[in-house]
């Protein structure tokens, strides 16, 4: 049957747009209107942080105190409303009060606790989920939405956001001149940039945009203009392939025995697979997943759309009988301790050819419900195949005693695609970027993690 190909006003309406960069660079502006002109909802992340501010301020709470201000994050009722985009706190309309210079000055003390973070992050997912959605911060891209559809960076010099600070503020006894803005300006960038928890980078792959020199039209069309790009790309993904390649195939005995592993697993395990994702669309995927047992790489695997091929460790291969098995199911060596150049050349070149790779960037097991930091592997294979990510999260298969007997639940969840637009692989791409390497598999961990989330408010 063949399937139907969405027009573009349909791809373009479902789109999950990034918006970030440093205070005062445009982002509330262009967001909103972005939204407006696509029909997109829009989220201001920045006027959750500052109405939590407002109420820690109105409280007299301490603003060193992490604990008692995550509770009070997460007691805190915010809700936006239209026309104007009114922010709300409780039955208070608070569009006004959280810019106040008070509570400009305190944001980004407040925002860096953990604690407050978490709340407003799991609220803010919870509002895109769905797509048709602007989202728009310092941290979206990177930790809120990592696998957000358009990721932009907007940037500008201090001087040119000190004057559009001070023109907000507007004037009168009592309020800071430019050069006190921009001073202040540098102070927030050095503290969003230095904070340990979600600190200010410009995401792998995002759009960098320069609001310093053009004005507000234009700043957004040119946001817009990528926003259309995109939705083309998206909507050729579900035409049919015409090069013969046929990304979803799966022979015959793989679909049997992947079948038969999740009867297993369901019926003694009671297996729960989630979808963020189906992996409909024509093309491969790096299946990058968390690691916690041995059993990981046949129970995830045999919950995804495709046929998979599996790095696993070079000892595995030393059994004759059983390598020989791992390898007629697509699985090579690599060496562990180091960075396997030859193993991640064979990944590139797999992928280069239309197959799908499951990968673990922990680089080996990490039990007790934590989530290990990523390896270079997961960001070198992306940065240069250019093949998406898909985060997986699997928890359970540690404890699968206890899932027998229902005391702990198998669980697989599939996320949304993590892409690298052409434009940011072409640049990327061609080098050794360690860095870049590095931090996208954070953003790829940060990912999974918020999938762990949804598994845990799912049992």
């Amino acid at each position: 049957m063949k399937r139907r190909v969405p027009p573009i006003e349909s791809v373009l309406s479902g789109l999950t747009v990034a918006i970030d960069g440093p205070s005062a660079a445009g982002k509330t502006t262009t967001a909103r209107g972005l939204a407006r002109r696509l029909g997109l909802r829009h989220v201001d992340t920045g006027a959750m942080y500052r109405a939590v501010t407002l109420a820690a301020l109105r409280a007299g709470a301490d603003l060193s105190d992490g604990e008692a201000l995550g509770a009070l994050a997460l007691a805190c009722a915010i809700t936006f409303e239209a026309p104007g985009e009114r922010v709300r706190l409780g039955d208070e309309d608070v569009t006004e009060a959280i810019r106040e210079a008070a509570v400009t000055a305190a944001v980004s003390a407040v925002s860096a606790h953990p604690g407050v973070r978490a709340e407003l992050v799991r609220r803010q997912r919870a509002l895109a989920r769905g797509g048709g959605v602007v989202l728009e911060g310092r941290d979206i891209g990177s930790v809120v939405l990592p696998w957000a559809d358009v990721k932009i960076f907007l940037v500008a010099d201090v001087r040119t956001r000190a004057e559009r600070r001070q023109r907000e503020l507007g004037s009168g006894p009592g309020v800071p001149g430019v050069e006190e803005v921009a001073r202040d300006l540098e102070r927030r960038d050095a503290l969003d940039a230095s904070r340990e928890t979600s600190p200010l980078v410009e995401p792998v792959g995002a759009w960098r945009v320069d609001t310093g020199g053009v004005t507000i039209a234009e700043q957004i069309e040119a946001v817009a203009d990528i926003a259309r790009r995109t939705a083309q790309r998206l909507r050729a993904l579900c035409e049919p392939r015409t090069d013969g390649e046929r990304p979803r195939r799966q022979r015959l005995v793989m679909r049997a025995v992947t079948a038969l592993i999740r009867l297993v697993a369901r019926v003694l395990f009671g297996l729960r697979v989630h979808h963020r994702f189906r992996g409909e669309l024509e093309e491969n995927y790096i299946f990058a997943c968390n690691h916690v047992a041995n059993s990981d790489p046949p129970l995830a695997g045999s919950t995804l759309p495709r046929e998979c091929h599996f790095i696993a460790k070079a000892s595995l291969f030393d059994q004759p009988f059983f390598g020989g098995v791992i390898r007629y199911f697509n699985a090579f060596p690599i060496k562990q301790g180091v960075f396997d150049r030859e193993a991640m050349a064979e990944a590139a070149s797999r992928l280069r050819r239309g197959a799908s790779l499951m990968i673990f960037p922990e680089g080996g097991r990490v039990r007790g419900g934590r989530l290990g930091g990523a390896r270079g592997g997961v960001g070198y294979l992306a940065l240069t195949t250019g093949v998406p990510v898909v985060p997986v999260y699997v928890s359970g298969t540690d404890r699968l005693h206890e899932c027998l007997f229902r005391r702990a639940r198998l669980v697989v969840v599939h996320g949304r695609p993590m892409r690298i637009p052409p434009q940011a692989l072409e640049r990327l791409g061609g080098e050794d970027d360690r860095e870049a390497y590095r931090r996208f598999g954070d953003e790829v961990m940060n990912a999974v993690a918020a999938l762990q989330s949804d598994a845990r408010g799912a049992l």
